[in-house]
């Protein structure tokens, strides 16, 4: 029998993606708001779920482990706002954004903490290179910097290091920092300016950040904790 996955944020774009390289070789749930577009990958199931929502996270967590032992989980949820200057950003903005990506990342991790350490499994938190730089686009200036969702990513790396310390050496705790990647949140007809910023020449693609996830959660990543991995073309060199 295969072991379990959950990917949070699993039914489009780079969650998708990662849902359907884990299915290789676990079962995976996938949890999300938004019920997928296509036809689910053989091995993969839906539930719906609010990651903010301790009870319906916990339901979640309740269903996996009756599928058998939770080996790996990809929290992928996550929201963006448009770019503002930061004297512009409404306070409720700023609250919806720490809500779901960074409380939302508390909430899943939190929840995670009992089966991940029975299983000996692993979890690896989707942050961005937007939460190391302090500004979102290549180009960001005054116009602004989407300085709420650059916190909020940023407080995901700090809490990876945090549950990393705390629970080795039973679980492995890691993120992955995407830069520019092709999806829905660069409008398409962005990408040959982007493109043209990024040292590799391209955008990145979801495919491309589901493989550093499966690396990460593999048996070929059993000595890394606490660690963020850049995929993200040269645009961020640290």
């Amino acid at each position: 029998m295969k072991p379990v996955a959950i990917v949070t944020g699993g039914a489009r774009n780079i969650g998708w993606a990662i849902a359907q390289r884990l299915a290789v070789d676990y079962r995976v749930l996938i949890a999300d708001l938004s019920e997928p577009q296509q036809p689910l990958p053989e091995g993969c199931d839906y539930i719906r779920a609010d990651v903010c929502d301790p009870q319906q996270v916990g339901a979640l967590f309740v269903r996996a482990e009756k599928s058998g032992p939770l080996q790996a989980l990809v929290h992928s949820a996550a929201i963006t706002a448009p770019a503002r200057p930061i004297a512009d950003i409404p306070l409720e903005e700023w609250r919806r954004l720490m809500d779901v990506n960074l409380t939302g990342t508390f909430v899943v991790a939190q929840a995670a903490i009992g089966p991940l350490s029975r299983a000996k499994g692993s979890m690896t938190l989707l942050t961005s290179r937007a939460g190391k730089t302090g500004f979102a686009a290549l180009n960001a200036g005054k116009s602004g910097t989407k300085a709420h969702y650059c916190a909020s990513k940023a407080g995901v790396i700090s809490l990876m290091k945090s549950l990393a310390t705390e629970l080795a050496p039973d679980v492995r705790v890691n993120a992955v920092a995407p830069g520019p990647i092709e999806g829905e949140m660069i409008p398409r007809d962005r990408w040959p300016d982007i493109a043209a910023k990024v040292p590799l020449g391209r955008l990145g693609t979801a495919a491309e950040i589901a493989e550093a996830v499966y690396f990460l959660a593999s048996p070929a990543a059993s000595f890394i904790t606490g660690h963020v991995l850049d995929v993200n073309g040269g645009t961020l060199m640290d």
